[in-house]
């Protein structure tokens, strides 16, 4: 036998064990956390601050193993094996079947979706906004299966979805035996906008809610801040807090925030 034959087999070994790396990334995980990846890049929101506070809060608890992308439009149903939930710390345009397909998938077969503040304006159907709430013009196609998903979505159609200016409020549960809201209280202090007129879609649990005063150009109304959706097989958790780092500091946002990752990813 030849020495370039004998050579092969080796050749071939080697380049299995490198695919097979790159493609299961398990052993790389701490054992026993919950497998955790932050989507973020793109947000109208200052995520290249809030991104690293929501995985910090995570990593503290000692229950998470968090990775982040910033370019969530490459993920595919690969990408995503690995993980028991995603974070979407995002509301930038669409991603593309490929990415998109993937997500969805991903959560209907069992997986967890944790979607927070802005969230509820992305992909499409609305002026998409670049940093620092610019205006680009562009408006896509909504993706009718992420509104499903998260169980909200902003309408610039009457009465437009907004908030009033920034401010002090409770937060009330509503369903205060919930798994994410058991033995925090009836209710929890925030500092934040508070969304109103948000477009809820059948199938929401909401576990909260806050009064939105018309004093300071809210609706008047008990308005939901915390909800749950069982989409398919999985579990997503939405929470309209979170407009930025001095709004997470708050003790209620991290609570619930944390409680509601483990709860999407099934161990609470």
């Amino acid at each position: 036998m030849s020495r370039t034959a004998r050579r092969v087999p080796a050749l071939i070994l080697l380049l299995a064990c490198l695919a097979s790396a790159q493609t299961d990334i398990g052993p790389f995980f701490k054992k026993g956390a919950i497998r955790v990846l932050i989507f973020s890049g793109r947000n109208n929101h200052d995520w290249r601050t809030t991104t690293p506070f929501l995985r910090d809060s995570l990593l503290t608890t000692g229950s998470f193993d968090v990775r982040v992308t910033e370019e969530p439009a490459g993920i595919t149903a690969r990408t995503l094996a690995p993980y028991d939930v995603v974070v979407l710390d995002y509301n930038g345009p669409r991603w593309g079947e490929t990415a998109e397909k993937a997500l969805v998938e991903f959560v209907r077969s069992g997986k967890g979706l944790v979607a927070l503040h802005g969230a509820s304006y992305a992909f499409g159907g609305l002026d998409t906004l670049g940093d620092r709430h610019v205006r680009t013009g562009i408006i896509e196609p909504p993706w009718p299966e992420y509104a499903e998903m998260i169980g909200a979505t902003w309408s610039q159609q009457a009465p437009k979805t907004g908030h009033g200016k920034r401010h002090s409020f409770r937060v009330k549960f509503v369903d205060p035996d919930h798994p994410i809201a058991k033995s925090l209280g009836p209710d929890f202090l925030a500092n934040d906008e508070l969304y109103h007129s948000l477009r809820m879609r059948p199938g929401v649990k909401v576990l909260a809610t806050a009064y939105d005063s018309p004093d300071i150009g809210g609706t008047g109304k008990d308005e939901p801040i915390l909800w749950t959706v069982n989409y398919g097989s999985g579990r997503v958790f939405y929470t309209a807090l979170g407009h930025d780092v001095d709004a997470m500091r708050e003790k209620g946002f991290v609570a619930t925030f944390t409680r509601g990752t483990e709860w999407a990813a099934g161990r609470r």
